[in-house]
Order: structure tokens, then C-alpha cells, then sequence
């Protein structure tokens, strides 16, 4: 027996009644009878669902979807199977009706009996499924936070300190001047610079635990804070000596 096609494919709305027609060709010089099942009865009709195929004939069999309550989601695999079975009708078998027939091979001739499996594919339409598209980068919203991660290895230092050690710096040579007026302007810059430099001190707490706190000297000083000391040891080198 030769059945086609090899999957029964239904597209949507599943919501409604939709008919697929299976094909059964008898190729054999003999009748042969058939029956069809199913993984899901509730859901399908078949129409003839167990006849008889005489030698060179083709039957068509419907399957009908009954109809789901709700069309399924874009995601959704159908697993529901068909199984046609078939089997020679033997001459002393001529008189009987199918169904007595396949009685009568299930209990004494189950050997004889050919199954074809087919599959059940549903085909939801394009509309329904989600689209995919490229995900757009949203704009930031306003006030939004953004943190940049910093590395292990080093400490950051405020951005208020580094802004004061680059103008001092940039203003050091024309304060050291050696002027009355010039050291009280360089006075001012220490003063301002020790205040920083507390600050700094005050933003970059010590680990917690006493051994790391113990060993922090030994991971050095971060490069921003330790030009700030240079620069104040400068000043005040060239202030009082």
C-alpha cells in the first residue's frame, strides 16, 4: 500500500474546521483493507476511517481538524500522529465485513499487518508569529545613572582632585615667582591642595580586615595622589627654604 503524503500539514485560524486528504494506493494484485487512528480522536475525523482497496485502486481518505478552542502560540509543536495500518484480504475473508475482518487478523494473522506513520504539522501564519527584528539600543533616560567599573588593581581618585592637581600644576610656574604677593598666592594653593588631598584620603577608605588593611601600604599609592604630595613638597620646599 502506498500512502501519501508523509505529513498531514493544517495552517491557521485552527479555530476553524480545515479537511487534509490522504491518498492510499493498493499496488499489490490483491484487495487489502485498512484502518486509520489517531494520537488525538477528540480532534479529528476521518472519513472513511476503515474500508477496503481493490488491486490498482486509489481511495481518498479526509482527515478533518474538528477546530481548536484558541489558535496556538507561534512556538507551538504539534505531536499529534496518524497510523495507517493495512493487511491482504485473503479469499475466505471475501464475505466478511472490515471491521470483523480486522478482528479476526488482530487475534490469529497480526503478522500480516503493514503500519504507516504520518505526522501532523501545524503552519501558523507569519502574522501571528512574532517578528524578528533587531533590537534597537534605547536612548538613556534622563537622570539615568551610569557607573564605569573600575579595576582591581588601583583605586580611582575624585574627579574634584584631579581637576585641582592638573590647574595647580598648570599654574605652578607662574605662582613661584618669588614675590610677596606670589607667596601668599602659593600658601593659598597649599592650603587648597591639603584640603584635596583630605578629601581624596576620606574617598578612598581602607579595606576592612585587618590584614589587608595592615598590608595596603605595600600595594602603593595611586598616581594622581602621589603627584598631589610631590607638588606640596615642592611648594613648600621652595616656600621656606
Amino acid at each position: 500500500m502506498e500512502i501519501s503524503p508523509s505529513v498531514l500539514e493544517f495552517s491557521g485560524p485552527f479555530t476553524r474546521t480545515a479537511t487534509r486528504t490522504l491518498q492510499l494506493h493498493n499496488k499489490t494484485p490483491e484487495p487489502m483493507a485498512y484502518k486509520v487512528k489517531t494520537t488525538a480522536p477528540k480532534l479529528y475525523c476521518v472519513r472513511p476511517n476503515a474500508s477496503r482497496v481493490n488491486p490498482g485502486e486509489t481511495i481518498e481518505v479526509q482527515i478533518i481538524l474538528q477546530g481548536l478552542k484558541q489558535d496556538p502560540s507561534p512556538d507551538f509543536k504539534c505531536k499529534d500522529k496518524f497510523l495507517v495500518q493495512s493487511v491482504p484480504i485473503a479469499p475466505e475473508q471475501e464475505t466478511l465485513s472490515v471491521s470483523d475482518l480486522w478482528s479476526s487478523v488482530e487475534k490469529v494473522a497480526k503478522e500480516k499487518i503493514s503500519d504507516y506513520k504520518i505526522r501532523v504539522h501545524y503552519q501558523i501564519p507569519q502574522s501571528e508569529s512574532e517578528p524578528l527584528t533587531p533590537t534597537a539600543t534605547a536612548a538613556p533616560a534622563a537622570g539615568a545613572s551610569y557607573t564605569t567599573p573600575t579595576s582591581n588593581s588601583t583605586k580611582s581618585v575624585p574627579g574634584s582632585v584631579e581637576k585641582t592637581l592638573t590647574d595647580s600644576l598648570e599654574n605652578a610656574p607662574a605662582v613661584v615667582s618669588g614675590s610677596p604677593e606670589d607667596t601668599e598666592k602659593l600658601q593659598e594653593t597649599i592650603k587648597k591642595l591639603e584640603s584635596e588631598l583630605e578629601k581624596a584620603k576620606e574617598a578612598s577608605p581602607a579595606p576592612s580586615g585587618s590584614k589587608t588593611a595592615v598590608r595596603r601600604g605595600d600595594q602603593g599609592v595611586p598616581i594622581p595622589m602621589a603627584a598631589l604630595l610631590c607638588l606640596i613638597a615642592f611648594l613648600l620646599a621652595w616656600l621656606f627654604f
